[in-house]
Protein backbone atom coordinates (compact mmCIF):
# COMPACT_ATOMS: atom_id res chain seq x y z
CA UNK A 1 0.00 0.00 0.00
CA UNK A 2 1.33 3.35 -0.73
CA UNK A 3 2.18 5.56 2.62
CA UNK A 4 -0.31 7.54 3.54
CA UNK A 5 -0.15 11.52 3.42
CA UNK A 6 -0.37 13.50 6.74
CA UNK A 7 -3.42 13.50 8.78
CA UNK A 8 -5.02 10.76 6.45
CA UNK A 9 -7.38 7.87 7.61
CA UNK A 10 -8.02 4.71 5.61
CA UNK A 11 -10.93 2.93 7.94
CA UNK A 12 -11.82 -1.03 7.72
CA UNK A 13 -15.16 -1.35 6.63
CA UNK A 14 -17.50 -3.29 9.32
CA UNK A 15 -17.91 -6.19 6.67
CA UNK A 16 -14.39 -7.17 6.64
CA UNK A 17 -13.43 -7.74 10.28
CA UNK A 18 -12.26 -11.02 10.70
CA UNK A 19 -14.41 -12.67 13.56
CA UNK A 20 -13.02 -11.35 16.95
CA UNK A 21 -10.15 -9.87 15.86
CA UNK A 22 -10.90 -6.56 18.58
CA UNK A 23 -13.42 -8.14 20.36
CA UNK A 24 -16.00 -7.17 16.90
CA UNK A 25 -18.48 -9.87 16.82
CA UNK A 26 -21.03 -8.93 14.07
CA UNK A 27 -23.54 -10.73 11.59
CA UNK A 28 -20.77 -10.56 8.86
CA UNK A 29 -17.92 -12.38 10.87
CA UNK A 30 -19.95 -14.45 12.46
CA UNK A 31 -21.03 -18.32 11.28
CA UNK A 32 -22.80 -21.33 13.63
CA UNK A 33 -19.25 -23.47 13.31
CA UNK A 34 -17.59 -20.23 15.13
CA UNK A 35 -19.61 -20.61 18.04
CA UNK A 36 -16.96 -22.80 19.98
CA UNK A 37 -14.22 -19.90 19.33
CA UNK A 38 -15.82 -17.44 21.04
CA UNK A 39 -14.87 -16.39 24.32
CA UNK A 40 -15.89 -17.52 27.90
CA UNK A 41 -15.31 -17.06 31.10
CA UNK A 42 -15.28 -20.14 33.27
CA UNK A 43 -15.19 -20.47 37.14
CA UNK A 44 -14.10 -23.38 38.29
CA UNK A 45 -16.89 -25.33 40.70
CA UNK A 46 -14.35 -26.46 43.12
CA UNK A 47 -12.31 -23.29 43.34
CA UNK A 48 -15.16 -20.70 43.12
CA UNK A 49 -17.47 -19.58 46.17
CA UNK A 50 -20.86 -17.00 46.17
CA UNK A 51 -19.84 -13.50 47.30
CA UNK A 52 -22.00 -12.88 50.24
CA UNK A 53 -22.66 -10.00 52.24
CA UNK A 54 -24.29 -9.10 55.54
CA UNK A 55 -27.66 -7.82 55.12
CA UNK A 56 -29.14 -5.51 57.99
CA UNK A 57 -29.41 -8.23 60.40
CA UNK A 58 -26.29 -9.66 59.75
CA UNK A 59 -27.10 -12.24 58.36
CA UNK A 60 -24.74 -13.23 54.99
CA UNK A 61 -26.34 -13.17 51.39
CA UNK A 62 -25.53 -14.05 48.64
CA UNK A 63 -25.01 -11.06 45.78
CA UNK A 64 -24.99 -13.20 42.88
CA UNK A 65 -21.15 -12.90 42.47
CA UNK A 66 -18.32 -15.08 42.44
CA UNK A 67 -14.89 -15.05 44.06
CA UNK A 68 -12.26 -17.50 43.59
CA UNK A 69 -10.82 -19.34 40.17
CA UNK A 70 -12.05 -18.51 36.86
CA UNK A 71 -10.41 -18.87 32.82
CA UNK A 72 -10.77 -16.65 29.89
CA UNK A 73 -11.07 -19.14 27.39
CA UNK A 74 -10.43 -17.08 24.11
CA UNK A 75 -8.90 -19.47 21.02
CA UNK A 76 -8.10 -15.91 18.90
CA UNK A 77 -5.41 -15.70 21.26
CA UNK A 78 -3.70 -18.39 19.63
CA UNK A 79 -3.09 -16.43 16.34
CA UNK A 80 -1.31 -13.88 18.15
CA UNK A 81 1.75 -12.42 16.53
CA UNK A 82 4.86 -14.04 17.64
CA UNK A 83 7.05 -15.61 15.08
CA UNK A 84 8.21 -14.06 11.58
CA UNK A 85 11.20 -11.74 12.42
CA UNK A 86 14.91 -11.40 12.22
CA UNK A 87 16.45 -14.68 13.47
CA UNK A 88 13.56 -15.98 15.16
CA UNK A 89 13.17 -12.86 17.39
CA UNK A 90 9.49 -11.70 17.14
CA UNK A 91 8.20 -9.27 14.82
CA UNK A 92 7.33 -5.66 16.24
CA UNK A 93 3.97 -4.93 15.02
CA UNK A 94 3.88 -2.11 16.63
CA UNK A 95 6.13 -0.54 13.47
CA UNK A 96 3.32 -1.08 11.38
CA UNK A 97 0.50 0.29 13.67
CA UNK A 98 2.89 3.64 14.20
CA UNK A 99 3.79 3.77 10.72
CA UNK A 100 0.24 3.33 9.34
CA UNK A 101 0.66 -0.05 7.90
CA UNK A 102 -1.59 -1.64 9.77
CA UNK A 103 -5.06 -1.71 11.08
CA UNK A 104 -5.68 -0.60 14.96
CA UNK A 105 -8.56 0.92 16.91
CA UNK A 106 -6.71 4.17 18.81
CA UNK A 107 -8.18 4.89 22.27
CA UNK A 108 -5.86 7.89 23.20
CA UNK A 109 -2.71 9.10 21.01
CA UNK A 110 -0.41 10.63 23.65
CA UNK A 111 -3.04 11.49 26.36
CA UNK A 112 -5.62 12.77 24.50
CA UNK A 113 -8.83 10.55 23.19
CA UNK A 114 -8.96 9.59 19.39
CA UNK A 115 -11.69 7.13 19.59
CA UNK A 116 -14.23 5.65 22.21
CA UNK A 117 -13.57 2.57 23.94
CA UNK A 118 -16.24 0.23 22.20
CA UNK A 119 -15.47 1.69 18.24
CA UNK A 120 -15.82 -1.13 15.73
CA UNK A 121 -13.73 1.01 13.15
CA UNK A 122 -10.10 0.31 12.64
CA UNK A 123 -8.34 2.24 10.62
CA UNK A 124 -4.49 2.68 9.39
CA UNK A 125 -3.00 6.33 10.63
CA UNK A 126 0.44 7.29 10.92
CA UNK A 127 0.93 8.57 14.33
CA UNK A 128 5.15 8.87 14.23
CA UNK A 129 5.09 12.18 15.51
CA UNK A 130 2.94 10.79 19.07
CA UNK A 131 4.87 9.55 21.91
CA UNK A 132 2.29 6.71 23.41
CA UNK A 133 -0.65 5.67 21.98
CA UNK A 134 -3.24 2.85 23.33
CA UNK A 135 -5.36 1.03 21.28
CA UNK A 136 -7.57 -1.67 21.50
CA UNK A 137 -5.94 -5.33 21.56
CA UNK A 138 -6.79 -7.20 18.51
CA UNK A 139 -6.39 -10.65 19.53
CA UNK A 140 -8.27 -10.10 22.71
CA UNK A 141 -9.72 -13.01 25.89
CA UNK A 142 -13.23 -10.75 25.68
CA UNK A 143 -15.98 -9.60 23.18
CA UNK A 144 -15.86 -6.06 23.28
CA UNK A 145 -18.46 -5.33 20.92
CA UNK A 146 -21.40 -7.46 19.27
CA UNK A 147 -24.83 -7.68 17.45
CA UNK A 148 -27.46 -7.24 19.87
CA UNK A 149 -29.70 -9.32 17.37
CA UNK A 150 -26.96 -12.70 18.02
CA UNK A 151 -26.25 -12.27 21.62
CA UNK A 152 -29.40 -13.62 22.89
CA UNK A 153 -28.94 -17.06 20.93
CA UNK A 154 -25.70 -17.20 21.90
CA UNK A 155 -25.89 -16.91 25.23
CA UNK A 156 -28.85 -19.54 25.11
CA UNK A 157 -26.52 -22.14 23.60
CA UNK A 158 -23.34 -21.13 25.85
CA UNK A 159 -24.05 -20.04 29.65
CA UNK A 160 -24.78 -22.49 32.29
CA UNK A 161 -24.49 -21.45 35.92
CA UNK A 162 -20.38 -21.40 35.76
CA UNK A 163 -20.22 -20.13 32.27
CA UNK A 164 -20.90 -16.66 30.43
CA UNK A 165 -19.68 -15.34 27.40
CA UNK A 166 -17.07 -12.96 28.24
CA UNK A 167 -17.37 -9.50 28.06
CA UNK A 168 -14.41 -7.01 28.48
CA UNK A 169 -12.36 -4.78 26.91
CA UNK A 170 -8.72 -5.49 26.35
CA UNK A 171 -6.10 -2.26 26.16
CA UNK A 172 -2.35 -2.43 24.77
CA UNK A 173 -0.52 0.79 25.37
CA UNK A 174 3.23 1.46 23.89
CA UNK A 175 6.20 3.66 23.69
CA UNK A 176 5.39 5.46 19.71
CA UNK A 177 8.42 7.90 19.15
CA UNK A 178 11.28 5.48 20.90
CA UNK A 179 11.92 1.95 20.93
CA UNK A 180 12.80 0.01 24.52
CA UNK A 181 12.17 -3.86 25.43
CA UNK A 182 12.11 -3.35 29.02
CA UNK A 183 12.26 -0.55 31.53
CA UNK A 184 15.98 -0.55 31.92
CA UNK A 185 16.63 1.01 28.34
CA UNK A 186 13.47 3.45 28.93
CA UNK A 187 13.72 7.03 30.16
CA UNK A 188 11.50 8.81 32.42
CA UNK A 189 10.08 11.38 29.99
CA UNK A 190 8.92 8.63 27.83
CA UNK A 191 7.75 6.12 30.08
CA UNK A 192 5.77 8.52 31.61
CA UNK A 193 3.87 9.36 28.30
CA UNK A 194 2.92 5.60 27.88
CA UNK A 195 1.60 5.43 31.70
CA UNK A 196 -0.61 8.29 31.27
CA UNK A 197 -1.83 7.22 27.76
CA UNK A 198 -2.97 4.22 29.45
CA UNK A 199 -4.64 5.78 32.01
CA UNK A 200 -6.37 8.47 29.91
CA UNK A 201 -7.35 4.90 27.91
CA UNK A 202 -8.34 3.37 31.11
CA UNK A 203 -10.86 6.32 32.17
CA UNK A 204 -12.31 7.08 29.05
CA UNK A 205 -12.44 3.00 28.79
CA UNK A 206 -14.57 3.14 32.02
CA UNK A 207 -16.19 6.11 31.15
CA UNK A 208 -18.12 4.68 28.39
CA UNK A 209 -18.82 1.31 30.23
CA UNK A 210 -20.56 3.39 32.27
CA UNK A 211 -22.47 4.95 29.75
CA UNK A 212 -23.44 1.12 28.88
CA UNK A 213 -24.67 0.34 32.33
CA UNK A 214 -21.82 -1.56 33.75
CA UNK A 215 -21.32 -0.81 37.52
CA UNK A 216 -18.50 -3.05 39.08
CA UNK A 217 -15.34 -3.70 37.41
CA UNK A 218 -12.41 -5.29 37.78
CA UNK A 219 -9.36 -3.35 36.08
CA UNK A 220 -6.40 -5.35 36.01
CA UNK A 221 -3.17 -3.76 34.26
CA UNK A 222 0.23 -5.69 33.78
CA UNK A 223 3.44 -6.05 31.73
CA UNK A 224 4.64 -9.16 30.61
CA UNK A 225 8.36 -8.63 29.91
CA UNK A 226 9.91 -11.25 27.82
CA UNK A 227 8.55 -14.60 26.30
CA UNK A 228 9.04 -16.66 29.07
CA UNK A 229 7.08 -14.01 31.12
CA UNK A 230 4.35 -14.28 28.24
CA UNK A 231 5.67 -11.33 26.10
CA UNK A 232 5.17 -11.95 22.84
CA UNK A 233 6.19 -8.58 21.32
CA UNK A 234 9.28 -7.47 21.81
CA UNK A 235 8.03 -3.72 22.13
CA UNK A 236 7.40 -2.81 25.85
CA UNK A 237 3.66 -2.44 26.54
CA UNK A 238 1.19 -2.26 29.10
CA UNK A 239 -1.82 -4.93 29.05
CA UNK A 240 -5.07 -3.87 30.46
CA UNK A 241 -8.13 -6.09 30.55
CA UNK A 242 -11.32 -4.73 32.20
CA UNK A 243 -13.91 -7.02 32.82
CA UNK A 244 -16.79 -5.94 32.01
CA UNK A 245 -18.90 -9.68 33.36
CA UNK A 246 -19.93 -8.67 36.48
CA UNK A 247 -19.90 -11.33 37.77
CA UNK A 248 -17.04 -10.86 40.67
CA UNK A 249 -13.38 -11.33 40.56
CA UNK A 250 -10.75 -13.63 41.49
CA UNK A 251 -9.74 -15.34 44.86
CA UNK A 252 -6.29 -13.45 45.32
CA UNK A 253 -8.00 -10.29 44.83
CA UNK A 254 -10.90 -11.44 47.49
CA UNK A 255 -7.33 -11.96 49.72
CA UNK A 256 -6.28 -8.60 48.90
CA UNK A 257 -9.81 -7.29 49.45
CA UNK A 258 -10.16 -8.89 52.70
CA UNK A 259 -6.62 -7.81 53.50
CA UNK A 260 -7.41 -4.08 53.14
CA UNK A 261 -10.85 -4.66 54.89
CA UNK A 262 -8.97 -5.24 58.60
CA UNK A 263 -6.92 -1.83 58.19
CA UNK A 264 -9.46 0.62 58.01
CA UNK A 265 -8.15 2.24 60.92
CA UNK A 266 -4.44 1.63 59.98
CA UNK A 267 -3.10 0.95 56.17
CA UNK A 268 -0.19 -0.99 56.48
CA UNK A 269 0.68 0.85 53.79
CA UNK A 270 0.62 3.90 54.42
CA UNK A 271 2.11 3.12 58.16
CA UNK A 272 4.67 0.48 57.29
CA UNK A 273 8.25 1.49 56.74
CA UNK A 274 9.52 -1.92 55.68
CA UNK A 275 12.10 -2.41 58.39
CA UNK A 276 15.21 -3.14 56.62
CA UNK A 277 13.80 -3.86 53.18
CA UNK A 278 13.26 -0.93 51.48
CA UNK A 279 15.30 -1.01 48.08
CA UNK A 280 14.65 2.55 46.77
CA UNK A 281 12.15 5.43 47.14
CA UNK A 282 11.51 8.83 45.93
CA UNK A 283 9.40 12.17 46.41
CA UNK A 284 6.17 9.62 45.71
CA UNK A 285 7.07 6.31 46.06
CA UNK A 286 9.07 3.32 47.79
CA UNK A 287 9.44 0.14 46.88
CA UNK A 288 10.69 -2.65 49.49
CA UNK A 289 11.60 -6.57 48.92
CA UNK A 290 8.21 -7.97 50.11
CA UNK A 291 8.51 -9.86 53.47
CA UNK A 292 6.39 -13.12 51.90
CA UNK A 293 7.79 -13.12 47.96
CA UNK A 294 6.13 -14.40 45.12
CA UNK A 295 9.29 -15.41 43.41
CA UNK A 296 12.74 -14.65 44.80
CA UNK A 297 13.59 -10.89 44.12
CA UNK A 298 9.80 -9.68 44.45
CA UNK A 299 9.73 -6.06 44.83
CA UNK A 300 6.43 -4.42 46.04
CA UNK A 301 6.08 -0.86 44.75
CA UNK A 302 3.20 1.69 46.26
CA UNK A 303 2.49 5.31 46.30
CA UNK A 304 3.35 6.86 49.50
CA UNK A 305 0.15 9.44 49.39
CA UNK A 306 -3.58 6.81 49.76
CA UNK A 307 -4.45 6.41 46.29
CA UNK A 308 -6.91 3.62 45.33
CA UNK A 309 -6.58 3.67 41.31
CA UNK A 310 -3.71 4.15 39.30
CA UNK A 311 -6.31 6.44 37.16
CA UNK A 312 -5.79 8.87 40.45
CA UNK A 313 -2.36 9.37 40.01
CA UNK A 314 -1.16 13.01 39.28
CA UNK A 315 1.31 13.85 37.13
CA UNK A 316 4.02 13.99 40.00
CA UNK A 317 3.51 10.74 40.89
CA UNK A 318 3.43 9.52 37.14
CA UNK A 319 6.94 10.59 37.06
CA UNK A 320 7.94 9.31 40.22
CA UNK A 321 6.72 5.90 39.07
CA UNK A 322 8.16 6.11 36.30
CA UNK A 323 11.59 6.27 37.83
CA UNK A 324 10.91 3.69 39.99
CA UNK A 325 10.55 0.96 37.64
CA UNK A 326 13.20 1.91 35.92
CA UNK A 327 15.75 1.82 38.90
CA UNK A 328 14.29 -1.53 40.14
CA UNK A 329 14.63 -3.31 36.60
CA UNK A 330 18.12 -1.98 36.42
CA UNK A 331 18.96 -3.19 39.95
CA UNK A 332 17.66 -6.29 39.32
CA UNK A 333 19.60 -6.29 35.98
CA UNK A 334 22.90 -5.88 37.45
CA UNK A 335 22.16 -8.15 40.37
CA UNK A 336 21.87 -11.53 37.55
CA UNK A 337 17.99 -11.49 37.79
CA UNK A 338 15.97 -13.14 35.49
CA UNK A 339 15.07 -10.57 32.64
CA UNK A 340 11.78 -11.93 32.13
CA UNK A 341 9.36 -10.04 34.24
CA UNK A 342 5.98 -9.53 35.41
CA UNK A 343 5.06 -6.23 36.58
CA UNK A 344 1.23 -6.15 38.21
CA UNK A 345 -1.11 -3.49 39.00
CA UNK A 346 -3.44 -3.74 41.25
CA UNK A 347 -6.26 -0.93 41.79
CA UNK A 348 -9.31 -1.10 43.73
CA UNK A 349 -12.04 -2.45 41.32
CA UNK A 350 -14.21 0.23 39.63
CA UNK A 351 -17.56 0.25 41.77
CA UNK A 352 -16.66 -1.17 44.85
CA UNK A 353 -16.99 0.30 48.11
CA UNK A 354 -13.88 -0.93 49.18
CA UNK A 355 -10.72 0.41 51.56
CA UNK A 356 -7.78 0.30 49.28
CA UNK A 357 -4.20 1.50 48.70
CA UNK A 358 -3.05 0.66 45.19
CA UNK A 359 0.13 -1.35 44.99
CA UNK A 360 2.60 -2.73 42.34
CA UNK A 361 4.09 -5.80 42.21
CA UNK A 362 7.33 -6.37 40.71
CA UNK A 363 7.79 -10.32 39.92
CA UNK A 364 10.54 -11.70 38.56
CA UNK A 365 9.78 -15.39 35.99
CA UNK A 366 11.02 -18.14 37.82
CA UNK A 367 10.13 -22.03 37.06
CA UNK A 368 8.35 -23.33 40.33
CA UNK A 369 7.35 -26.60 42.08
CA UNK A 370 4.04 -28.64 42.51
CA UNK A 371 3.49 -27.42 45.88
CA UNK A 372 3.87 -23.38 44.93
CA UNK A 373 0.78 -24.62 42.10
CA UNK A 374 -1.17 -26.75 44.53
CA UNK A 375 -1.93 -23.77 46.46
CA UNK A 376 -0.50 -20.07 47.29
CA UNK A 377 2.37 -21.03 48.53
CA UNK A 378 5.89 -19.75 47.79
CA UNK A 379 9.39 -22.09 48.54
CA UNK A 380 11.72 -18.54 48.53
CA UNK A 381 15.41 -19.10 48.95
CA UNK A 382 16.72 -16.04 49.92
CA UNK A 383 15.53 -13.74 52.70
CA UNK A 384 13.80 -10.60 51.62
CA UNK A 385 15.96 -8.75 53.69
CA UNK A 386 18.86 -9.78 52.10
CA UNK A 387 16.97 -8.85 48.26
CA UNK A 388 17.29 -5.29 49.50
CA UNK A 389 20.93 -5.32 50.12
CA UNK A 390 21.59 -7.05 47.26
CA UNK A 391 19.46 -4.52 45.03
CA UNK A 392 20.56 -1.21 47.26
CA UNK A 393 24.40 -2.51 46.49
CA UNK A 394 23.15 -2.44 42.36
CA UNK A 395 22.04 0.75 42.74
CA UNK A 396 24.92 2.39 44.00
CA UNK A 397 26.27 1.68 40.69
CA UNK A 398 24.99 4.59 38.98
Amino acid sequence: MNELSPGEKVYLRLEDVPFMHWGIITKYNFSQDKIRLIPRKKWDPLAAAPITLPDSSGKMIPIGKWKGHFSYISPIRGVRPGEGGKEGKPKDVFKEIIEGRDYAIFVTINNEKFDGAFSAEPLMFDIRDARAATIVNRYPSMVRVIDEDLEPQLKAKIEDKYTKIAHGINLVAFPVSEYYETFSEANVNSLTCLLNSMSNAIKISIEDARKKGYTLIPVYVFFNIGPLAGGTQPRLHAQVYLDLNQDGHGAFMENVLQAFDTMKENCHICSSRHDNRVVFENNTWIAWATSAPRRNFHVRIAPKRHVEKVTELDEGEMRGLSETLIKISKAMDRAGVARDRYVLIYSNPVGYNSFFHMFIDFVPFESIGGIEILDSVRVARITPEDVAVILRKALEVE
